[in-house]
């Protein structure tokens, strides 16, 4: 195993607002030709552009609008820049308001429980865990105390293969599991954020970058060296 110490450093420097995904205007096409709030969010988004470039700092900026509809579909866009799987969209903009307004609550106040909350959530289809903690961590929800994290399939498996030795209260993290356990994620993230005076935000893009992509470099092995052989006396 390794330690997040050993990356300070890069944990520092992490660009955090400037991770940008582009995507094509044309993946989107049969959605910006509703004439519904889905729709003119996303004729807003990409405007007269074929491609657009979204970055986290454009999501904040976006998240402070008191009508959330836009925040969301630039957010979906940001995510799955090729388009999501299947149906995802289609259920998600058929649930865009009470989607906006479950949000607009969490941002209004910090959710103080968690169960509860994404209890809320699991009824809307094509809104999954790892969508829904995007939307509160640009919001910037507050969630049992701490501020929210992006948690998707990557992340989690970073943490169940046990790459880095702070993060052990994590290693049965799981798909299944994954839900229920936010608080805890977010209650290891930012314990270690506060003990490398780094941002928990940072180590969460760092482990989705690096995580698991990365190996522990083992001390070289000294071959002991025969005296006799060498004509050493």
């Amino acid at each position: 195993m390794m330690l997040l110490s050993e990356f300070k450093n890069l944990l520092v420097s992490m660009p955090i607002p400037y991770q940008a995904f582009s995507s094509k205007k044309s993946t989107w096409d049969r959605h910006i030709n509703r004439e519904d709030k889905a729709g003119y969010a996303l004729g807003s988004i990409f405007g007269n552009s074929d491609e657009i470039s979204l970055s986290r700092n454009d999501l904040r900026n976006l998240a402070k609008d008191p009508d959330l509809a836009k925040f969301v579909m630039a957010t979906i866009i940001w995510g799955y820049p090729r388009g999501m799987r299947g149906n995802n969209v289609d259920y998600l903009i058929g649930n865009l308001d009470p989607l906006t307004q479950l949000l607009s609550a969490a941002r209004a106040q910090p959710v103080a429980d968690w169960n509860k909350h994404y209890a809320q959530v699991e009824p809307i289809k094509g809104i999954g865990l790892s969508t829904y903690t995007k939307f509160l961590s640009f919001l910037s929800v507050y969630v049992q105390d701490h501020t929210a994290l992006i948690l998707d399939y990557r992340i989690i498996q970073v943490a169940n293969q046990g790459v880095f030795e702070e993060l052990a209260p994590l290693r049965k993290l799981s798909n299944y599991n994954a839900a229920r356990s936010y608080p805890l994620y977010l209650e290891c993230m930012h314990k270690q954020a506060n003990s490398l005076s780094v941002s928990a935000e940072g180590i969460e893009f760092f482990l989705f970058e690096f995580g698991l992509n990365l190996k522990p470099v083992l001390p070289q092995h000294i071959v002991p060296v025969n005296c006799s052989q060498t004509g050493i006396r």
